[in-house]
């Protein structure tokens, strides 16, 4: 179990600190944010100074580096330019893939397209920095379920491509989350986690994004990332708490972690006594 923290639940606070409650609250790894307009904890134009800092600190919290969160509307040619300096940044920085969604909109052929060939340029670029990119399923884009997802890596065959599951985005547009990963498990090579009132197509207020407190079935979730044998990284991505109390979001953090911690235990042990 690789379990971690993307930093934009931090966005109100710098990334020293984000970093120092992640730690507190036992997870092993973080994914940055270098979100416009929500936070860039790490920038597409850092020195290397500052990447130097920002390796240091993440080293000394004792943390892996698992992704940095990028997102942003790839149709615009300036935003995949910057997407690619991110690239450059986490390669830097020894991590080992970067992630947006498609941009897009949702069952249109000319946007899908579109989609597809900026996915297909990016994946040379992170391939050309000697990192991964994972494409996340996102609601209301291009990309944003089974179907899309399977078209995408069936016309996209580069290795440097891979996909970022979320359970709240594809179970709010219909798909069963759970078989959705089954059905694709070979291509997925991140995972962000949360809670939201699933049946609702806007994500909740952050503390009901809190692991357990919504409606995704999160149980079923990990069973199945546990039975297809994922290896990669789950992140907890929890969006909107700029505005909250540093006990706040640090409490999200830690009650997310014991749910998860203990479903990724018991979905072992499960498998442990199949095998049996």
């Amino acid at each position: 179990m690789k379990l971690g923290v993307n930093s934009v639940l931090f966005s109100g606070y710098d990334l020293a600190t984000a970093i120092q409650y992640i730690k507190f609250t036992g997870y092993d790894g973080i994914e940055l944010s270098s979100i416009v307009g929500m936070v860039e904890h790490l920038t597409d134009t850092a020195s290397e100074p500052e990447l130097s800092e920002i390796r240091k600190m993440v080293e000394e919290a004792e943390l892996d580096f698992y992704c940095v969160e990028a997102a942003t509307n790839i149709l615009v040619p300036e935003n995949r330019e910057r997407t690619k300096r991110v690239f450059e940044r986490a390669a830097k920085l020894g991590i080992p893939m970067v992630t947006t969604g498609s941009a897009g909109k949702s069952d249109d052929e000319e946007s899908t397209e579109a989609s597809i060939r900026a996915i297909e340029e990016l994946a040379q670029a992170a391939s050309d920095v000697g990192i991964r990119y994972a494409l996340k399923l996102h609601y209301g884009q291009s990309i944003y379920n089974t179907k899309t997802a399977l078209r995408l890596m069936e016309e996209v065959k580069h290795p440097a491509l891979g996909l970022n599951f979320d359970a709240t985005h594809v179970g709010r547009v219909g798909d069963d989350p759970v078989a959705a990963i089954g059905s694709l498990s070979e291509h997925i090579i991140h995972s962000h986690i949360r809670d939201t009132f699933i049946e609702q197509l806007k994500i909740a207020a952050p503390e009901f994004q809190t692991a357990g407190r919504g409606t995704v079935p999160l149980k079923e979730v990990v069973d199945k990332m546990v039975e297809i044998d994922y290896e990669g990284a789950t992140v907890l991505e929890i969006i909107g708490a700029k505005d909250y109390a540093l006990p706040e979001v640090t409490a999200i953090a830690a009650e997310s972690r014991g749910y998860l911690s203990r479903l990724f235990e018991e979905a072992k042990e499960k498998r442990e006594e199949l095998q049996c």
